[in-house]
């Protein structure tokens, strides 16, 4: 456990400035990436500094990203490359914060639901059903269905339930 030396440290800080990563600044310095780690939990001085290089670092691979993503957008190449242009977004949504914008959460299930089916059935009398289901609540609707014949005329209606049938599996 040798300690760094000052060229050595603003070598680190520099290049973790640029590309944001603890493993590029312990490369450019010529240690590990364990001796960085150590070295800041003994100077708390250098941890702030490598904490302020890895934000700006951060800041500048998502004005990168981005940059890419404008290039693409106002001056398409003949062929795109879209490997570049999905990492680009990658990282601009990963390090730029509200990039993909704001997400609310509107409500929360409380339980788990297995699905047995999701097609429309006819209504069949409870007798045949020996196990009861509970339903889910929006998952029961009584839809008419007109029964025509090869010419069209009126024959009769059907009701039929279109139901998504569900168990409770685990209520809180």
């Amino acid at each position: 456990m040798s300690k760094l030396t000052q060229d050595a440290k603003d070598t680190a800080i520099e290049t973790i400035r640029i590309h944001g990563t603890m493993k590029a600044g312990a490369g450019a310095a010529g240690v590990s990436v364990r001796t960085l780690n150590e070295e800041m939990n003994r100077s708390a001085i250098f941890k702030r500094r490598i904490l302020e290089a890895r934000e700006e670092g951060k800041r500048n691979i998502a004005d990168n990203a981005i940059d890419r993503i404008k290039e693409y957008a106002f001056n398409p190449p003949v062929k795109t490359d879209r490997n570049v242009l999905t990492a680009a977004i990658a990282l601009a949504n990963a390090y730029e914060p509200g990039f993909r914008g704001t997400t609310t959460v509107q409500g929360r299930i409380s339980h788990d639901v297995r699905v047995i089916s999701a097609v429309p059935r006819p209504s069949y009398p409870k007798e045949f059903d020996n196990t009861p289901k509970k339903m889910l609540q929006s998952g029961k609707r009584t839809k008419k269905i007109e029964i025509l014949d090869e010419k069209g005329n009126y024959i009769g209606t059907q009701t039929v339930e279109e139901a998504i049938e569900g168990e409770v599996i685990n209520e809180q």
